[in-house]
């Protein structure tokens, strides 16, 4: 038998988020996301940026922002 896989809820996630998070809050994958940096779509500081011990986050509501229509 296998063991049952452990679904996470979210209350209320941080400003900045780890690009796990980012499937379930906005159905983007990591691999998505590191495009969309390469590419230009999210700009460094205001989409994503690098934490103290140089892994990406993304801004929860500039990417919120960015999937309505706003730059």
């Amino acid at each position: 038998m296998s063991a049952a896989r452990k679904i996470e809820t979210i209350d209320t996630p941080a400003e900045w988020i780890r690009p796990r998070l980012l499937p379930q809050i906005f159905g983007i994958t990591a691999e998505a996301a590191r495009k969309y940096r390469e590419r230009g779509v999210w700009l460094e500081g205001k989409h994503y940026r690098k934490d103290p011990v140089g892994q990406y986050v993304y801004n929860r509501n500039a990417i919120n922002g960015w999937m309505g229509g706003q730059l």
